[in-house]
């Protein structure tokens, strides 16, 4: 019998409200603690097969890249004629671009390789300069570390290069290398969508009855988060790397090929990509072209990023990613840490993924302002409706 004066519905609703709760936070835990060993694990693996990790990661992309085309034409046809469409068509593109692309950069990269100690003295004469208003305020530390970095540079090219060529026995061996990797990488991708709805029932069975409908909602925000993402970045990219070479061919700048394309690949990581992208442009303008070329590249490469962040990124990452800027930032620094330059380039999906779980597991109900009570808000205070769910 229930006691006296113990309100019993209240007790009621609360117990298994309180244990529920626990076990979606217990869960959720869990779910991150297992994410991060696999993923740590499947990354440690990729670095040990470096080979086989290029073949996986390219096919990946290409699946996610093609497939929106890919299930447009499976809409009217087969799926084999709509993947022959697709990956003939693109076989058509790519060889035009490298017909194109392809022999003026090898030809700036021969004058890269020629006119290298010429940047290296360069560099070394203005850091060295005592009219260097900039570098005679540097610590010690950095103005060794600047004098140093030239010939550091130069000469790890030169190790890389001397350890590489004593593991290839002729340059028939390399081609073949990358001929086979090339053809690998569109197959596996082929298969990958082939063979994506086998996969993913596969893993939608291994769940209970009752836990499938949510599975697959997670696995299909999931989905897009990952599609955009790759989707839009690629895309970013190349028009990064194009409008970077446009640029710096209309100031004249050496390299251009090169430069463009180092920062459409640069691009890809966020907020660093853009300045890892430019300096190259800078410094060589600098060098061969002058003050005023040098601002031109700069003026170009601020447009360019300008056009990114307000323009392009805007529609095609964050309408499918969906994580703020400072979410962005923290992906980075710890995904960073934990796995270096891959962390950074898969940290932005990670929080995505981390956003669809968390939206999943967590409360559906959204907080409205008047439970909030936020003290800062983007419109005045005044404008904003307490029964919305976004200040």
């Amino acid at each position: 019998m229930p006691q006296a004066g113990r309100p019993i519905g209240r007790t009621a609703e609360r117990g298994p409200s309180w244990r529920n709760a626990a076990d979606a936070w217990f869960k959720l835990l869990a779910a991150i603690a297992i994410g991060y060993f696999i993923l740590a694990q499947a990354i440690a693996v990729l670095r040990d097969f470096a080979g086989i990790a290029v073949i996986l990661i390219g096919g990946i992309l290409l699946a996610y890249f093609f497939y929106p085309a890919i299930a447009w034409l499976n809409r009217r046809l087969p799926l084999w004629a709509a993947l022959s469409i697709v990956y003939l068509s693109a076989a058509v593109v790519v060889a035009a671009i490298f017909y194109l692309v392809v022999p003026p950069a090898v030809m700036q990269l021969e004058g890269l390789v020629h006119d290298w100690p010429t940047i290296e003295r360069t560099v070394r004469v203005y850091a060295e300069g005592p009219n260097n208003p900039f570098f005679t305020h540097l610590p010690a530390t950095a103005q060794q570390w600047l004098m140093k970095m030239p010939s550091q540079v130069s000469a790890d090219v030169e190790r890389n290069a001397a350890a590489y060529t004593t593991k290839v026995v002729n340059a028939l061996e390399i081609a073949v290398g990358i001929g086979a990797v090339a053809i690998a990488i569109p197959v596996v991708s082929i298969y990958m969508l082939a063979e994506s709805s086998t996969i993913k029932r596969f893993f939608v069975q291994s769940f209970r009855p009752r836990s499938r409908g949510r599975v697959v909602a997670i696995l299909y925000d999931v989905d897009q988060v990952i599609g955009g993402f790759i989707r839009g970045q690629i895309i970013v990219a190349v028009f990064v790397g194009i409008l970077a070479i446009v640029g710096l061919m209309i100031l004249h700048v050496r390299y251009a090929v090169i430069i463009g394309a180092w920062a459409g690949i640069m691009d890809i990581i966020p907020y660093i990509g853009p300045i890892a992208g430019a300096i190259p442009a800078v410094i060589v303008a600098l060098i061969f072209n002058g003050a005023g070329a040098a601002l031109g590249a700069i003026v170009v490469f601020t447009v360019i990023n300008q056009l990114e962040a307000h323009v392009l990124a805007p529609r095609i990452i964050s309408t499918t990613v969906k994580i703020t800027p400072l979410g962005v930032i923290f992906a980075l620094l710890i995904c960073g840490k934990i796995f270096g330059f891959i962390g950074l380039l898969v940290a932005v999906p990670l929080a995505g993924i981390v956003r669809v779980i968390l939206t999943h597991v967590l409360a559906e109900e959204a907080v409205t302002n008047a439970q909030l009570k936020p003290g800062l808000t983007q419109a005045p205070r005044t404008q904003v409706d307490p029964r919305a769910t976004e200040s």
